[in-house]
């Protein structure tokens, strides 16, 4: 399942003892499972600063952008690979948007064969961090870019296969920067098959393209074919940036529309909405030093202040937790993308007992669609989808939520009355075919 997490600062100079005692506990707070780090080719991020993280449960991932490309010797860098292994860091990611003219030195850029020149760089990388037990990782590309990043990836992908790559390539994993720009969250979503008008270079009035989000629905299908199956991304940064107005047909990005987009990307996790095979997205940017260009974008700024992105995220984390700890548990139910009940119908139950109005009301909307049918938060979080019947004086937010975060598709069906919340109900069940094979419906255990 996609995971939560950041990138750190911007820069390299922030790996002391005491920036972990100041940040391990704020990364705890958010609930982070990921963390971007920035260093240098040859000096490793400090070794108590990496164990740390992994000690804390979040996973490490290294970032040595190489700006301007150049030739990185195998043998220099073996040697920190070797130990970022041993420290337990699984992901490091060699240069940074190789599409893009700004990446490269002017001449470099200028020549021919771009896309073969840099693999000719690459590959003895993605060798020697197969040989450290690292994964090989494919450097993120920027979306769109001067060479258009589609094509560069198939491209890319096509020389690898010509060059009789080691098993290495059955490892390989794909480093991303999912960028919400300040378009919708949905935008792009579905890829090529869904938009195919799209052509490099050119995207038409009224289609979408792969710059948002959902760069991977894209990308996706290209490595499926030239790999023959998809492969993992891992994400080094992405989300909203403030200030970002990179879509004049869109507002710029605000501190209400940052944090409206993080409960987006939050819930879409919570819903598994997004490729399986994503691993994690790390939000943009945790903090910078006051003289950075991107401390404007930091969640946590030099004076004190926070996004209200930050406080978002630390109330899911205290809800869950709540909910958790009402049910006696030590944490709400994993999320598990292959949840045993296909449908949980949760009813109200109230410290007087159960009422036989909710059950009457749901009649129809259970003889069309036969969930499973209970009064139980932890049978529902096994659960692809929930319907809730009722306000929260039955069934509580802090329920909702802990379900949402359990990775189940919830929907509370609830009117003004309780004659509204009937009509819903009704109107549900008559636009709806009975679901087939569905069986009977059924209490869930303990309904």
């Amino acid at each position: 399942m996609t995971t939560l997490g950041f990138h750190y600062f911007p820069d390299d100079l922030h790996y002391r003892a005491s920036d972990l005692q100041t940040w391990l506990p704020e990364l705890k707070a958010l609930d982070a499972r990921s963390l971007t780090v920035v260093c240098p080719v040859t000096r490793a991020v400090p070794e108590d600063f990496i164990r740390a993280l992994v000690q804390a449960g979040i996973e490490p991932v290294i970032h040595v952008p190489v700006v301007p490309i150049r030739r990185i010797l195998p043998e220099d860098v073996a040697p920190v690979f070797q130990s970022y292994a041993r420290w337990g860091v699984k992901t490091v990611a060699l240069f940074s948007e190789p599409n893009v003219r700004g990446a490269w030195a002017a001449a470099e850029w200028a020549k021919p064969a771009l896309v073969d020149r840099f693999l000719d760089l690459l590959v003895p990388i993605l060798q020697a961090e197969a040989d450290a037990e690292l994964q090989p990782v494919f450097p993120a590309l920027r979306a769109g870019g001067d060479y258009w990043d589609t094509a560069f990836l198939e491209a890319a992908l096509a020389g690898i296969s010509h060059r009789n790559p080691g098993s290495w390539v059955k490892q390989l994993v794909f480093a991303v920067n999912l960028w919400t720009f300040n378009r919708p969250l949905s935008w792009g979503q579905g890829g090529l098959k869904r938009w195919p008008e799209a052509k490099p270079y050119l995207t038409p009035p009224g289609t979408q393209d792969q710059q948002g989000f959902h760069l991977v629905d894209w990308y996706d299908p290209i490595i499926a074919a030239r790999l023959g199956e998809p492969r993992p991304f891992v994400c080094l940064a992405g989300g909203p940036r403030l200030g970002d107005q990179t879509d004049k047909s869109f507002p710029v990005i605000d501190e209400v529309r940052h944090d409206t987009c993080t409960r987006e990307i939050v819930q879409a996790i919570s819903n598994q909405a997004l490729l399986p095979n994503l691993q994690n997205v790390n939000f943009w940017l945790m903090t910078a030093p006051e003289a950075s260009p991107f401390s404007r974008e930091a969640w946590y700024r030099t004076d004190g202040s926070l996004l209200p992105a930050v406080e978002t995220l630390k109330n899911r984390l205290q809800v869950r937790n709540k909910v958790a700890k009402a049910a006696g548990a030590t944490a709400p139910p994993a999320p598990d993308s292959a949840k045993p009940i296909r449908h949980y119908l949760l009813m109200p139950a109230f410290e007087w007992g159960i009422s036989e109005w909710h059950w009457n009301v749901a009649a129809d909307f259970v003889k069309t669609f036969r969930p499973a049918c209970g009064f139980s938060p932890d049978e529902a979080a096994h659960a692809q989808r929930v319907t809730i019947i009722g306000n929260e004086q039955g069934v509580s937010r802090d329920v909702e939520a802990m379900l949402r975060l359990a990775g189940c598709a919830v929907e509370r069906v609830a009117g003004k009355d309780g004659q509204e919340t009937a009509a819903l109900l009704k109107a549900m069940a008559e636009a709806s075919p009975r679901q087939p094979g569905s069986g009977p419906a059924r209490p869930a255990q303990g309904g």
